[in-house]
């Protein structure tokens, strides 16, 4: 017999055989079909108690097949050509990363002969299933990848597999975007970008932007794209002739879509200003889409951040890969136009450490593995690091940040290091988490917060979270810097002169006697804390913390809307992977009518609103520490009753007991709870606001701010370490 090692592919078709798909063609990202995989068996057929496993990459949001409903979405078959029966099964996490997807078809008494076929059928619509929803993010090349236990002892041979590209859909919405902070008369630059309704640029978009310049100079009053666009299109020469706020707006009136830019604030700026990136993320050479190569493309063509970063699993970077990782990043970064960090993530079970992300300033650095679980080539074993603290060993009194972070592990703050710990993530994909901003807080550590993605699909800096895993749209870092190079954003992110955002390019600066968040201050008393906030849409409220204790709220009293009420619901299960909270149900009114709902803070075309009338709404949801909600007009009187249902939360109240201030009711969890509360209105996309404690005893004490608008976005601003 011949090796499998040693075939060609056309020596495996003929000898374990091979499978197709049908249709073949491109798929759109997120439609809803069906799909015919076929296996054709080879010479050595399948024998009685072989198996033949369907799998595909476990980022993947392929909607999960199920085989005993024939009505219910995603209903799957098998059938054979052949004599023997067939027993299939979906298994999540039963194979090896990242192939950990997959229909398992077990062959049952009788065996398949040479061209016997098996048919799995994705999305069987014969019993009324509505189909099978595809990956909802594009992929150049995604891949069913099939392999047969031909002889029922449990050994795979992979076979020529069916591949094709997933592609973008039609324009769902359009995007704004441009640099947060701009000098007067400097030539400078401004985004538009096409979105399908799950958060893909629309890469065969033409359609025809009108363009409200808002007074800037530089754009034309329309562009209508073309299909080299791929949906993006960058403007440049872009001037703002005065200091003031500048947002653009654009429009294409066939497809009914508009949008409005981040603010753009023209000043004169000084020797620092806001850059934004996300730097964490990886690609499909370790866990997620696409090449390393798209994906640092990606960071600056498509989401048109500034800086970025790869993160990929230790424990997946051969030597080969890491040689690649470091060449897109040497070769992408762009000094003064796109900044490209070396880094990977150090991936330790949280028992000895957890999720440390990995930056280097400049063009190399050390390997340091937490271990060599899928790497065949064990001879650097010797550098590994198994414990978080032989990290820090290894990297001691080097030029290099570590960044602990909540992911699919969280990060184990047991241990720190200060030298080289100067950040911790407060968001990303996979959620909000600002118990572990707390936590760091609450130890003494002296860090600053930043945010990111982590993103698997091959969307850094625009990473919205599909139907799967993940639960949130990814989030952005936002520097205070010298310059768009390495050198400058790194001092920045070592000084902590940062803050994340949920995503928004919200504009946020904060102060303490005069000096920028991050800094270390000697005070004699109390400083004075300023906060400077432009947001992309009214701010609901401005939180002032000294540690862990909130001094201050910015508006107090809030002013709301006495016929509209909010009902958000947020928080997550546990502090690991499992995290994720489902909120579908639905509310009544009794006594009263809804006039309008719209949904809260859904971060996915899988969750939201899915029916409302005048007397009920209900809804899907998911949460890992954000809150999504309704949002209700009602004509009801005070005695008119709310009763809200799902399967964490059931609750009545009445409209007057809404009145009197916010209801909360908390279930558990890590902050899982449910706010019933009159609508707040904001007070407006501007604030400038200062706060000066009374007294303030001897000691340390961090200064840091969160913002909150009222469509739910977020900012943390980094603490300022005030010492009296």
């Amino acid at each position: 017999m011949i090796e499998r090692h040693e075939m060609t592919e056309e020596q495996l078709r003929e000898y374990y055989g091979w499978a197709e798909i049908d249709p073949a063609g491109p798929v759109v990202a997120g439609e809803t079909g069906t799909w015919k995989i076929t296996y054709h068996a080879g010479k050595y057929g399948v024998d009685d108690g072989g198996v033949i496993k369907v799998a595909w990459r476990d980022v993947s949001d392929w909607q999960y097949p199920q085989f005993e409903d024939p009505s219910g979405p995603a209903y799957a078959t098998v059938s054979t050509t052949g004599p023997s029966s067939l027993r299939a099964a979906f298994e999540k996490q039963r194979y090896i990363r990242p192939w950990r997807l997959c229909v398992t078809i077990d062959v049952f008494d009788d065996s398949l002969s040479e061209g016997d076929t098996v048919a799995l059928t994705l999305g069987d619509v014969s019993g009324g299933s509505p189909g099978s929803r595809a990956q909802t993010f594009c992929k150049e090349a995604f891949e069913f990848r099939v392999s047969v236990d031909w002889c029922g002892t449990w050994v795979y041979t992979e076979v020529p597999s069916p591949v094709f590209p997933i592609v973008s859909g039609n324009p769902h919405k359009l995007v704004v975007v441009g640099p947060s902070g701009v000098k007067p008369g400097e030539e400078s630059w401004l985004g538009i970008k096409a979105e399908d309704l799950w958060g893909n640029p629309c890469s065969q978009y033409e359609g025809q932007v009108e363009m409200d310049a808002g007074g800037l100079k530089g754009l034309p009053e329309a562009y209508r794209f073309v299909p080299e666009d791929e949906g993006v299109q960058r403007f440049e020469g872009v001037v703002a002739s005065e200091k003031g706020v500048y947002r653009v707006s654009a429009r294409d009136e066939a497809n009914g879509l508009e949008a409005e830019s981040n603010p753009i604030r023209c000043a004169s700026w000084g020797e620092l200003r806001p850059f934004w990136g996300d730097w964490h993320g990886q690609s499909e050479e370790t866990v997620g889409t696409n090449p390393v190569s798209s994906y640092f493309r990606f960071a600056r063509e498509k989401a048109l951040v500034d800086f970025a970063g790869h993160q990929g699993n230790d424990f997946q970077i051969t030597k080969a890969v890491w040689d690649e990782i470091k060449y897109q990043a040497n070769t992408q970064n762009d000094p003064g136009r796109f900044v490209a960090f070396v880094g990977y993530e150090w991936s330790g079970n949280t028992p000895v450490g957890g999720d440390h992300n990995v930056y280097y300033p400049g063009n190399d650095g050390p390997l340091h593995r937490s271990s060599h679980v899928l790497i065949e080539d064990k001879s650097d074993l010797d550098t590994d690091c198994q414990h978080v603290t032989d990290l820090y060993e290894a990297l001691k009194g080097q030029d290099v940040m570590l960044v602990p972070h909540v992911g699919g592990r969280y990060a184990n703050l047991t241990w720190h290091d200060g030298a080289l710990e100067k950040l911790v993530e407060v968001y990303s994909e996979w959620g909000e988490f600002e118990w572990f901003l707390k936590e760091a807080v609450e130890k003494g550590y002296r860090v600053g917060f930043t945010c990111g993605s982590d993103d698997h699909k091959g969307r850094p800096g625009a990473a919205y979270p599909g139907s799967g895993s993940f639960g949130v749209y990814g989030g952005l870092t936002c520097v205070l810097a010298t310059e768009l190079t390495r050198e400058g954003v790194w001092d920045a992110l070592k000084h902590r002169r940062c803050y994340g955002t949920t995503g928004q390019r919200i504009l946020l600066n904060v102060t303490a006697n005069q000096r920028p968040m991050g800094a270390d201050v000697h005070a004699d008393g109390p400083p004075e804390i300023a906060v400077q906030v432009l947001g992309t849409a009214p701010i609901e409220r401005v939180d002032i913390f000294r540690g862990l204790e909130c001094v201050h709220s910015y508006p107090e009293p809030v002013e709301r809307a006495a016929d509209r009420v909010r009902v958000a619901w947020s928080g997550q299960r546990i502090r690991a992977r499992n995290r994720l909270v489902r909120w579908d149900g639905g509310l009544t009114v009794e006594g009263g009518q809804i006039l309008d709902a719209e949904g809260f803070a859904f971060d996915s075309a899988s969750e939201g609103i899915q029916a409302a009338d005048e007397n009920q709404v209900s809804w899907t949801s998911v949460t890992t520490g954000d809150a999504d909600g309704v949002i209700l007009t009602l004509d009801a009187p005070p005695e008119a009753q709310l009763h809200f249902k799902t399967p964490v939360v059931e609750r009545s109240l009445t409209l007057a007991e809404i009145a009197k201030g916010p209801v909360v009711v908390e279930a558990g969890g890590i902050e899982i709870k449910v706010v019933f509360e009159q609508m707040p209105l904001g007070v407006g996309r501007e604030v400038d606001l200062t706060f000066q404690e009374e007294t303030l005893p001897s000691g340390c004490h961090p200064y840091w701010v969160r913002v909150t608008q009222v469509d739910g976005a977020k900012a943390w601003a980094s603490p300022i370490y005030v010492t009296v």
